[in-house]
């Protein structure tokens, strides 16, 4: 069974209106592009996204009207629609969006400036604040590394204090030890002479 041209003509006129959408979609496509200065390799890769995105969005517009065949007209359509937008709102958009895209970079430096001066002004507070606490922390541990040096002095005056009196009482001790064995001996030579 065939399609009444009446419904064909319906077809071929929101083929138009598709081919129109298309163009919309790839302005937007086209802005950021522009925004973001693709390269070679990037407008192939985006031109084949746009091709494949195309193509599924003809499909889906063919199953309701056609069973999913896509007729020359259709494509014919979009095509028409497509080239009648980029040829009249296309190529204003086109200036627009080339000037917006000047007005976004040139926004996006000052932006990027603004940010590299304040993160240069915080990374050089924090190599500040860090050099100080780097500081901070040098004399604490000289200042701990004193007391425990002090400390230690004190303790080997204490350990030599008391060698110092434990041979002091050895002498004292050994002294009165000798005096007790003189003392003796001369008791016994007296008492040897005398007896």
């Amino acid at each position: 069974m065939g399609i009444s041209l009446s419904a064909q003509t319906a077809y071929f006129l929101w083929s138009l209106v598709l081919g129109v959408a298309l163009g919309m979609l790839y302005d937007v496509i086209r802005a950021a592009r522009m925004v973001l200065r693709a390269g070679k390799i990037h407008v192939l890769i985006s031109d084949i996204v746009f091709f494949t995105v195309c193509g599924v969005i003809t499909s889906l517009f063919s199953l309701p009207f056609n069973k999913g065949d896509v007729r020359a007209f259709i494509l014919f359509g979009e095509a028409v629609g497509f080239l009648t937008y980029r040829i009249t709102m296309g190529s204003i958009m086109g200036k627009v969006y080339a000037f917006l895209a000047r007005k976004i970079r040139s926004f996006v430096q000052k932006i990027r400036k603004i940010l590299q001066i304040f993160f240069n002004y915080l990374l050089k507070s924090i190599a500040f604040v860090l050099y100080n606490v780097g500081v901070v922390i040098d004399k604490l541990h000289s200042f701990a590394a004193k007391k425990q040096q002090k400390h230690r002095a004190k303790k080997v005056k204490r350990q030599q204090r008391r060698i110092y009196k434990d041979k002091y009482h050895e002498q004292k001790r050994n002294k009165k030890t000798a005096y007790r064995v003189k003392a003796k001996t001369r008791q016994r030579r007296r008492a040897a002479e005398r007896g």
